[in-house]
């Protein structure tokens, strides 16, 4: 098979297995400030509790010392866009705020299992070997895509393209056979900085610069302990994640309502207070197979008992006062300042 005739079969294929676009591109990095930006994230201490990214900073920045036989790379995207604009369910504050990726399967299952799929057929095609990878390994992966041509890398760090705004989620084919690259995209951000303006903790230093240490989507999801006090009464409903910076992007004008039944919300809008009352076993069972279930019953708890704290709801403090004799100190801090707020508000 030519190369022309396998990169047309490939746009059919990845349609077929559900992605919305592919691109292809060489492993190398041109751009050193690609490598510098990483440097300055670590040195800001901005990946804050996150230290894997300190460890394989050579490897993040050249694709070829995570595998020196690679000679290009096929990136795909997968949409997740939303039926309705989740900015509006932040005025539902008695009920658990999921960031949309987080609402249906987990991805990272989702993705992989259409990746290898496709993976078994580009080897057949091309007789190469590849390499499968999805968020799971250091792997520039937004630099990676732009590179490719399906999309940039926005001011608020994630990827956006002018055909899905930034709902969509990335995988990587990794082959040892070399091909035609595609032409990379180019910032279309312009002058906009609405995903910067309307960030509730003012995590951003500027334009394409994230402090990961007063990210919502952080402090809720990969934070250990307690979140600093100034921070809990921004997190509001958010009990996993926050999609402010990406709902308010423009571009999103532009994406089509996601095809993938997979993304589609599983989870029922959960009232808090059934949040509050659950088991580690109840946890386990209503996340099963999604993301969520990673965080653990304790950060989860800590994590309602926030939103809970600026829910303005004093009927809540019966409930959360068993959680004061909780064996995790964070889980106690959580509960302590819950019902100091609730009894605060409401005279």
């Amino acid at each position: 098979m030519s190369i022309f005739n396998f990169k047309k079969n490939l746009e059919k294929v990845a349609r077929y297995n559900g992605f919305s676009s592919v691109g292809v591109t060489s492993p190398d990095f041109a751009d050193i400030k690609i490598k510098k930006r990483l440097e300055l994230y670590i040195k800001n201490n901005w990946h804050a509790d996150m230290k894997w990214l300190e460890k394989r900073i050579e490897s993040r920045s050249s694709p070829r010392i995570l595998w020196p036989e690679v000679e290009s790379v096929l990136v795909f995207t997968d949409d997740y866009s939303p039926g309705q604009n989740p900015l509006k369910k932040l005025n539902k504050k008695e009920t658990a705020n999921i960031s949309v990726y987080a609402s249906g399967r987990d991805y990272h299952k989702v993705v992989k299992s259409k990746l290898k799929r496709i993976g078994t057929w580009v080897v057949k095609q091309l007789d190469c070997e590849i390499k499968v990878f999805v968020d799971t390994a250091p792997v520039m992966e937004k630099p990676l895509a732009q590179k490719a041509g399906l999309g940039w890398q926005g001011k608020h760090t994630n990827l956006v393209s002018k055909k899905a705004g930034n709902w969509f989620f990335l995988g990587f084919i990794f082959l040892n056979k070399k091909l035609e690259a595609d032409l990379p995209e180019t910032d279309h951000c312009g002058s906009c900085q609405k995903c910067l303006d309307i960030c509730p903790t003012d995590a951003f230093e500027g334009p394409y610069k994230l402090d990961s240490r007063k990210c919502i989507a952080y402090l809720t999801i990969e934070h250990h302990g307690a979140v600093k006090e100034e921070l809990r009464y921004k997190i509001g409903n958010r009990i996993f994640g926050c999609d402010d910076c990406l709902a308010i992007c423009p571009w999103n004008k532009y994406a089509n309502i996601s095809r993938n039944m997979s993304y589609k919300k599983t989870l029922s809008d959960l009232p808090l207070e059934k949040a509050l009352q659950f088991s580690d076993t109840d946890f386990r069972n209503f996340f099963s197979g999604t993301s969520i279930k990673r965080l653990g019953i304790n950060r989860f708890l800590r994590n309602v008992l926030y939103a809970i704290g600026n829910s303005k709801q004093k009927k809540y403090i019966s409930i959360i006062k068993p959680l004061q004799d909780s064996q995790t100190d964070y889980v106690v801090d959580a509960a302590n300042w819950a019902i100091e707020m609730l009894r605060k508000n409401n005279g």
